[in-house]
């Protein structure tokens, strides 16, 4: 990165399900976005839930997704990864950018590339309520750049 801030980003290994893929016989775009989902809940679990499931006083909801398709990704039986990392920590939003591979290893097929922006909410109000200290540092723990989406 330029700013010297060393990037860090969370994996999290997934295999495909069977119900996952369409009649082109690839993952279908709504289950891209579910794992997307999934990876970013994995990464930070306590994202408008406590340790028990229940919800908090806050939410962390999408406000807008972005996404670029580049590659298939089909039913097998190795796993893929999803990778994420933090571009951008606002006041109360925060962008979490991801890339999917099709593989865990060196040089994986880079199948989709996105970014999500999130806003924190009060969950009495539902107006945007500003990051504490605590949730500030667990976002800021995986810095990383602007995912590279292509242009309309």
């Amino acid at each position: 990165m330029d700013d010297g801030t060393v990037e860090r980003r969370g994996r999290v290994v997934m295999q495909v399900r069977w119900s996952d893929v369409d009649l082109f016989g690839h993952v279908n775009n709504a289950a891209f976005l579910r794992y997307l989902d999934d990876a970013r809940f994995t990464q930070f679990p306590r994202m408008g839930v406590d340790e028990n499931g229940t919800m908090t006083a806050s939410l962390l909801v999408v406000a807008k997704h972005e996404i670029d398709y580049l590659a298939p990704l089909r039913f097998r039986p190795t796993p893929f990864v999803v990778e994420v990392w933090v571009p951008r920590l606002g006041r109360s939003s925060v962008d979490v950018a991801y890339e999917v591979l099709d593989a865990d290893a060196p040089g994986a097929t880079v199948c989709l590339r996105a970014r999500s922006r999130m806003v924190q909410l009060d969950s009495a109000t539902h107006t945007p309520r500003p990051f504490t200290d605590e949730e500030r540092a667990t976002f800021a723990a995986y810095p990383g750049p602007d995912p590279h989406l292509r242009g309309w």
